[in-house]
């Protein structure tokens, strides 16, 4: 079972060689009109899609139950999108949302501004300063969904296994290095591994999910633990109905083998207080 995240700025072809390495492949891609259909299914709407999806929202909006709702329902797509093995994934903080899962490759692509201006220029028929403005808004774009949404760097390389400049090596090229890089024997150890901790990961976004719906953004307050279908609830709710409530929610959800709640009722304090 291998993964493939890959981060990639405007006019660096990274979206094209992730085509090509899982059609090389026959992996699994995620692009991004199979992740807005999987976000439209867990209740996001398309406006909402359209605000958030590899977008930095406003600051004002981390304050708001939708951001919260929107974050879950894309860990909940990858999660349940890499559970299947042989997956492509592009963008959406799958580098980070993956990072500790084994037989799993980090990727970026990059290339000098000038290089990705000129082939901007020529698949969209922009001049150069307009070229320049896509670039300029793709990359703050990108970069503010991953502070906002998961407080990381964009661009720190310990996020990746590899980091491929296009201009230097051609697509075709990074298409065979990344082809073997995905047979390679080390990709494969730990599968068993990976399927259960990407199991666990999954659940818990429905663990999640339920809970959200129940506390609202009350659900600060529950820290969330699965490991092989036993889920542990630790932290404070604010009575007895919504702890009985949250231990009753948690144990009906499909794959859920035990549900040790260590939640206590505690005084509630106003986001921000």
């Amino acid at each position: 079972m291998a993964i493939i995240t890959v981060s990639r700025e405007a006019g660096s072809l990274g979206t094209e060689i992730a085509q090509a390495v899982a059609e090389k492949l026959d992996y699994q891609y995620l692009d991004r009109e199979k992740m807005e259909k999987a976000l439209v299914d867990r209740g996001v709407s398309l406006p909402e899609v359209e605000k958030f999806d590899e977008k930095r929202p406003p600051f004002w909006l981390s304050w708001q139950i939708q951001s919260r709702r929107f974050l879950h329902a894309v860990q909940a797509a990858i999660y349940e999108f890499a559970c299947r093995g042989n997956a492509v994934i592009v963008g959406r903080g799958g580098q980070v949302l993956l990072r500790d899962i084994p037989g799993t490759a980090h990727l970026r692509f990059t290339a000098p501004v000038a290089t990705r201006v000129a082939r901007i220029m020529a698949r969209e028929g922009l001049d150069e300063k307009q070229a320049l403005r896509l670039i300029h808004r793709s990359d703050r774009d990108s970069a503010g969904f991953l502070r906002f949404f998961f407080e990381v760097d964009w661009q720190d390389p310990s996020l990746y296994d590899m980091v491929i400049n296009t201009q230097r090596i051609s697509a075709e090229t990074a298409v065979e290095l990344i082809a073997d890089l995905a047979r390679r024997p080390e990709m494969s150890i730990g599968a068993e591994a990976a399927r259960q901790k990407l199991n666990d990961l999954n659940l818990g976004q429905k663990v999640e999910a339920a809970l959200l719906e129940l506390l609202g953004l009350n659900i600060r307050l529950v820290h969330i633990q699965v490991e092989r279908g036993i889920v542990t609830l630790k932290g404070s709710v604010v009575s007895g109905v919504d702890l009985e409530n949250a231990r009753r929610a948690v144990s009906q959800i499909d794959g859920v083998a035990e549900v040790d709640s260590q939640l206590t009722v505690g005084k509630f304090y106003p986001y921000g207080v």
